[in-house]
């Protein structure tokens, strides 16, 4: 069922490809620019989309010499984000969004996977939407699915139902819920976090 929930439109192109054509995955890359990465350690780059296979090629094009994940995703399936979260965190993998990309939707939700986190460009959330439903029934019963499956997968990756509670708060099918640095983010690992006054992006699917 989540792989008919999507987190975002897959209309923009990918800049690089890997493994086959459909699956937008990716280059390994030396990341002696990037601070933190482990001497002679190499990045993978996630550009594109995330749409079915994307998780089982990321595992597969992973080598032991992978430290760093570079993300530059507009969104993509639900289930694949967090297939591919759940693999960056497995391998104690850091994140890392460069200048001028973004993470969207199920690639923001891929980016709580990291043990390590940077973020240069733009990390953004919002409620997951449903493509292709039959009916409001079966759009209501896959966005049930997807919110429940994204609160869990956040507390599994260490943060607090504020997140999920401020992502439902404020955002919608042309809103994001947005953060320009880490510490943002990681406000939400707290608890007992107060509100404060989101920052909200405009979003055309």
């Amino acid at each position: 069922m989540l792989n008919k929930i999507l987190c975002a439109s897959a209309k923009r192109p990918s800049r690089l490809r890997g493994l086959s054509g459909a699956k937008y995955l990716l280059v390994a890359v030396l990341v002696g620019c990037f601070g933190g990465a482990k001497a002679g350690a190499q990045s993978i780059n996630l550009s594109g989309n995330f749409t079915p296979g994307t998780a089982e090629a990321f595992q597969q094009a992973l080598t032991r010499d992978i430290d760093t994940v570079l993300l530059d995703v507009s969104g993509g399936y639900l289930s694949e984000g967090l297939a591919i979260g759940r693999i960056i965190r497995s391998r104690n993998l850091r994140v890392v969004i460069p200048q001028g990309a973004v993470c969207y939707s199920a690639c923001a939700e891929a980016f709580l996977g990291g043990t390590r986190k940077q973020i240069i460009g733009v990390l953004a959330f919002h409620v997951p939407r449903v493509e292709g439903a039959r009916s409001k029934r079966q759009a209501f019963r896959f966005g049930l699915t997807g919110g429940t499956a994204t609160a869990i997968y956040r507390h599994e990756m260490g943060y607090g139902f504020e997140l999920t509670r401020d992502i439902n708060r404020w955002t919608n099918e042309n809103t994001m819920l947005a953060f320009r640095n880490v510490e943002e983010l990681e406000g939400y690992r707290n608890a007992n976090r107060a509100s404060a006054l989101p920052t909200l992006i405009r979003y055309h699917p």
